[in-house]
């Protein structure tokens, strides 16, 4: 099964979107930071991430340095 890690810091959002994916058969985790969201990908290492540039902690714009 295809695994996808949803990063977003909105909760309505981030329902609509992993419900919307888990219902076309993909595999959905879900993080709502940048933090969370590397430590996830890192450990489930993801067949896609779909990031929310603007996020707490690590946003997509700067990453990791």
């Amino acid at each position: 099964m295809t695994k996808i890690l949803l990063v977003e810091d909105s909760p309505d959002l981030a329902y609509g979107l992993a419900t919307s994916l888990e219902i076309e058969g993909y595999q959905v985790e879900v993080a709502d930071d940048g933090r969370k969201g590397l430590d996830r990908a890192k450990a489930l290492r993801p067949d896609l991430v779909i990031l929310d540039l603007m996020i707490p902690q690590i946003d997509g714009y700067k990453g990791v340095k």
